[in-house]
């Protein structure tokens, strides 16, 4: 037993001693393959902004025939996530990056796979990816997308709608991009504002409101979670701000929230009269008398609100009929709504339609005052009326632009503006624009920075230039239109700036 120990002792020591002296072929140190070195130094974390182009030209260093390799490049959609898309398949890379902005520290993951057709083996190298928000101030654009029967977002930034911006810039299609679906039916307002302390856009469209952040241009709530107790199907009509407050008008009714705080509308203001959605708002924030104003088609009559926020008296209260004045607020039947606005000195603007007559008419009512004594609202009083009837192109006018800066009012048919100038007690209409033949105007407006006018510094091109948009039955325009002469409604013809290559557009307004 002893003997058969020590063989199996004395095998194993043999065997160990083999083993120990074989040579190391593991090492790949010392078995060169021919490859590829990436040379990423200095480049850890690329910064692009969000919808502008991500541009890399890797250093590379190879011995491989060019023929033998093939690229791509690899992004993670969401941080942390390993569902990714493809960039590029070409050695360096040149592609827009349409992603949402990533927070701080939660990078994306950019990965460049190099392979060697002839041998299967891939180089990767990857880089960490900061998306930054790339959207400013300017210029939201709703537009109808491929199918006819949705809506798209687009956004513009020039020197003449964004502060300390150089240059310009067309994003086109935000929403879809970013949340893989267009929004459903035609959006016919749009409002920015802050909403749950965000800014966002609120849109509206004939049976639907959505609220959209514009951090990101992510989807944020629509219809019920934007109402407490809504009843019925939405129908909105018009949507306003004023300083910590917005307002909603659907189905004759008015509701009013500050929705940075409450984040929804509350139920309407329960109030016999039918509220258009043509009102005069009153914005300013210092000193305001009357802050809404409204002609009630049903009842015949102007109504007045001196206030739409939660701290003041937001009843609703009919004009007193009077005599002897420019016209009777409180018995003036047979009218219809056709625009509302607050004009020079805050004075209230309303252009009503006669339905026997068919005749257009400007009212003008001033802010109205205050009883401090009794803290009673003293109703606006009537200041002009002006026959609108023998304007040129009034029968076939849709849409009007009110000012607040000078006494001119802007009409549109459907391809030329015209200017009412109202100063003196005879007005006088002029032609201020024809289109390109085979263009129609889809929108008109009067260029306001989102905060005015409880804002505190503007740009010069604040409430001084027009934006108008276009189509032509298969593309559509946006103008930027600046305005001179100040008082007489001019328009600067050779600076006029057009963009195209839009759907049709159906709304516009503007972001900070």
């Amino acid at each position: 037993m002893k003997a058969i120990t020590k063989k199996i002792c004395l095998f194993l020591f043999i065997a160990i001693s083999f083993l120990a002296c074989k040579k190391d072929l593991s090492s790949l140190d010392n078995n060169k393959i021919d490859g590829v070195v990436v040379d990423a130094t200095g480049t850890d974390v690329l910064n692009v902004f969000q919808f502008d182009h991500l541009v890399v030209k890797p250093k590379i260093t190879t011995s491989l025939k060019e023929t033998d390799l093939t690229y791509e490049w690899r992004i993670n959609i969401i941080p942390s996530d390993t569902t990714s898309l493809i960039l590029g398949t070409t050695k360096d890379l040149d592609a827009e990056i349409r992603l949402k902005p990533n927070n701080s520290l939660d990078y994306h993951q950019l990965k460049y796979i190099i392979t060697d057709k002839s041998t299967g083996l891939k180089y990767i190298t990857v880089w960490k990816v900061n998306v930054r928000n790339s959207i400013g101030e300017g210029l939201v654009i709703a537009e109808t997308s491929a199918d006819g029967i949705s809506s798209d977002i687009s956004h513009i930034m020039s020197p003449l709608v964004t502060p300390d911006y150089a240059s310009e810039s067309i994003k086109r299609h935000v929403y879809s991009a970013i949340n893989g679906k267009t929004i459903p039916g035609l959006i016919k307002e749009m409002l920015y504002t802050n909403v749950a302390n965000a800014n966002s856009i609120i849109a509206t469209t004939p049976t639907s409101i959505t609220t959209i952040r514009t951090l990101d241009y992510t989807f944020s709530a629509a219809n019920d979670d934007l109402f407490f107790g809504h009843v019925g199907t939405y129908k909105p009509e018009a949507i306003y701000k004023v300083k910590q407050s917005e307002v909603y008008v659907e189905n004759g009714k008015m509701a009013g929230s500050y929705l940075s705080i409450t984040k929804k509308f509350g139920l309407p203001f329960d109030f016999k009269y039918q509220v258009p959605g043509q009102l005069a708002i009153n914005a300013y924030s210092d000193d305001v008398k009357v802050a809404a104003n409204f002609y009630d088609e049903k009842n015949g009559y102007f109504v007045y609100m001196p206030s739409v926020s939660t701290y003041g008296d937001r009843t609703m209260y009919p004009y007193p009929s009077i005599s002897g004045g420019a016209f009777n607020p409180g018995n003036l039947p047979n009218k219809l709504n056709i625009a509302a606005g607050v004009g020079v000195g805050e004075d209230i603007l309303h252009v009503l339609k006669d339905k026997t007559t068919g005749k257009l008419e400007l009212y003008v009512l001033d802010k109205g005052g205050f009883n401090s004594d009794d803290w009673v609202t003293i109703p606006p009083t009537p200041k002009a009326f002006y026959d609108m009837s023998n304007a040129p192109g009034i029968n076939e006018a849709t849409k009007f632009v009110l000012l607040d800066n000078q006494k001119v009012l802007y009409y549109a048919t459907a391809n030329k503006i015209y200017a009412m100038l109202y100063g003196d007690a005879t007005p006088t209409f002029q032609e201020r624009y024809t289109l390109t033949a085979g263009e129609t105007i889809g929108t008109l407006q009067i260029y306001r920075q989102s905060d005015y006018p409880y804002g505190e510094l503007y740009l010069p091109t604040n409430n001084k230039q027009l934006i108008m948009s276009t189509y032509n039955g298969t593309e559509g325009k946006l103008y930027i239109m600046p305005m001179i002469n100040i008082g007489i409604g001019n328009i600067d013809l050779p600076n006029i700036k057009s963009y195209g290559g839009f759907g049709k557009i159906t709304a516009i307004t503007t972001q900070k």
